[in-house]
């Protein structure tokens, strides 16, 4: 316990307290300030008056403190309150922008995917395209290969009937050639003056 002279109104005080040296002595000093403010504002006072009057205004400071310390307990529980509400609305905040973000995300995989299905689709529609002009040109060429055939064939079978022909007109001509002869033969046979000319 420390034990601490102070002055105030001009006595000397022995002050017991637990608190420091310096506490007590600002203690004190506020004590003699508001005794001084007081005999000052009115000289009749006496001292016992002084006295009185100054613990009248030290426990109004001590109230007016306490209620003002009450008021900034209450503004503080309100604050804590205020904070509270504040971080549910954050974590609600966050959770939802969290549930928010996920369905972004499901819906980037959904329109990537729709988009992927349409892309798939474009090109399974263009492959089918291309197989259809694939298997239209087959068809021309078979038809093309086909008709070829046919007419190898026909100018083949046309080559053969020509060389017969001609193998035709041969005879023919060596027939026509024999014929002659033989007609020559025989109107040298039948004509005397061509016989008696010999």
């Amino acid at each position: 316990m420390n034990i601490v002279t102070v002055k105030i109104n001009g006595v000397d005080y022995n002050l017991k307290g637990d608190e420091k040296e310096e506490y007590l002595h600002r203690v004190a000093g506020y004590v003699d300030k508001k005794i001084k403010l007081i005999s000052e504002s009115n000289r009749k006072l006496s001292t016992t008056d002084v006295a009185v009057l100054t613990a009248v205004n030290a426990v109004d400071d001590l109230f007016k403190c306490d209620m003002a310390y009450q008021e900034l307990c209450e503004e503080i529980q309100a604050l804590e309150a205020k904070d509270k509400e504040n971080k549910l609305q954050i974590e609600t905040l966050q959770s939802h922008l969290q549930q928010v973000q996920q369905e972004n995300q499901e819906l980037l995989q959904k329109v990537e995917c729709d988009n992927s299905q349409e892309l798939l689709r474009s090109k399974d529609e263009e492959i089918d395209k291309l197989k259809a002009e694939i298997s239209a040109l087959k068809e021309a060429s078979e038809k093309y290969l086909s008709d070829y055939n046919a007419y190898k064939a026909e100018n083949k079978e046309l080559k053969f009937q020509l060389q017969s022909a001609r193998y035709k007109i041969i005879d023919l001509q060596n027939k026509l050639v024999e014929n002659q002869i033989n007609l020559v033969k025989v109107k040298k046979m039948n004509n005397p003056l061509i016989n008696n000319g010999k």
